[in-house]
């Protein structure tokens, strides 16, 4: 694709949370993105229009850092999160549904983990003045300067809340993800995601195969998300009300639309998605 082109005055949110300069991916014989330029900014919902096969699910992945560009770059501040739903979902059935969710955590608590450990053997080590002593002595060191910088949060009941707030009663919790249909794990993925606090949230086609109740439940849970969102999704429905941007793409570009996904069909003069799909 080419350098964006703007239909509108821009309206941003917030401060730039993300920027892509001049991002190209090329494969054998064939050439998905050409000099993509895009800014985002927080607080923004965009969608990604476009025929099948124009490179929407790739850019995703190279923001996601699944990918890597060709050509050109990707800026973000240095402590911003990017989390990533793929279309097809890499699950295991191995754990209880809270088990699953709690996972969006599992940095943090394996720090905390680690830094007990490394007590447990200071406690109980005698040899004060060799170099493994001192290794140790510096690593709890860094990991508790991490860790008690981060704030405070009572993880079972964030856990709780947010699982709550996708459907799940209370007598879910400790049964197994096998147990549940594909629409019920996208929810727990979205459950991990929204956990994590991230800054950006990357949707790749996330209402495939959802019915409509569930596609309503994550609807609501992503208008209540304060962060930027990316949703590669055909769903007019889930879109409208959601989506205040679209990146279209084809024909070797990407042009911006700084309208809804009603306005961007009265533009185009289209009834539904599917026809810009074709």
């Amino acid at each position: 694709m080419k350098q964006a082109e703007m239909t509108a005055r821009p309206l941003t949110k917030g401060n730039s949370i993300l920027k892509m300069s001049g991002i190209s991916k090329a494969f054998p014989g064939v050439k998905a993105l050409d000099n993509v330029q895009l800014e985002l900014y927080k607080g923004e919902v965009h969608a990604l229009m476009g025929e099948n096969g124009a490179g929407k699910s790739t850019l995703l992945k190279i923001v996601a850092g699944e990918n890597k560009s060709t050509r050109g770059g990707i800026s973000a501040p240095s402590d911003a999160v990017i989390a990533y739903l793929p279309q097809h979902l890499l699950t295991s059935d191995d754990c209880t549904v809270i088990e699953e969710a709690s996972k969006a955590f599992a940095d943090v608590l394996n720090m905390k983990k680690e830094i007990d450990e490394i007590n447990e053997q200071l406690t109980i080590r005698t040899d004060y003045e060799s170099d493994a002593y001192m290794k140790l002595i510096e690593r709890v060191s860094e990991l508790s300067e991490k860790y008690y910088s981060i704030e405070e949060v009572n993880y079972e009941a964030e856990v709780e809340k947010v699982l709550k707030g996708l459907g799940f009663e209370r007598e879910d919790f400790t049964r197994s993800t096998s147990e549940f249909s594909g629409g019920w794990r996208m929810r727990i993925e979205l459950a991990k995601i929204l956990l994590k606090k991230p800054d950006l949230i990357l949707l790749d086609e996330p209402t495939n195969h959802l019915d409509m109740k569930t596609k309503d439940i994550i609807k609501d849970a992503l208008k209540d998300f304060d962060g930027t969102l990316i949703l590669v999704s055909h769903d007019r429905d889930f879109l409208d009300g959601l989506a205040e941007k679209v990146f279209e793409f084809g024909h070797k570009r990407v042009k911006e639309h700084f309208e809804d996904i009603k306005g961007f069909l009265a533009h185009k003069k289209m009834e539904n998605l599917k026809e810009i799909e074709k």
